[in-house]
């Protein structure tokens, strides 16, 4: 009988603001994105104009599940940060 299981879990969250905003965002989340403590999952990052790219992979569903929303809670929490001081 063969195994069905996963072996990876990848996901990318694209994000598109205009380039002033995108390049804060990037600087705000970069740390928290690039120092992951999970060993479980990984996760990388990129900017161009105006366009953040959040790659999450994961060898399970809750490690994957747990890097795709604090990364969005990080991004939700910047742009609401930049909402509120009016740019």
């Amino acid at each position: 009988m063969s195994e069905l299981g996963l072996r990876k879990i990848q996901g990318v969250i694209d994000i598109r603001t205009d380039p002033e905003s995108a390049s804060v965002i990037y600087r705000a989340i970069k740390p928290e994105v690039m120092d992951s403590p999970s060993q479980r999952s990984s996760m990388s990052m990129e900017l161009e104009d105006g366009r953040i790219t959040i790659n999450i992979s994961a060898g399970d569903s809750a490690s994957f599940r747990a890097a795709l929303n604090s990364s969005l809670r990080w991004v939700r929490l910047s742009m609401e940060i930049l909402e509120l001081m009016g740019t």
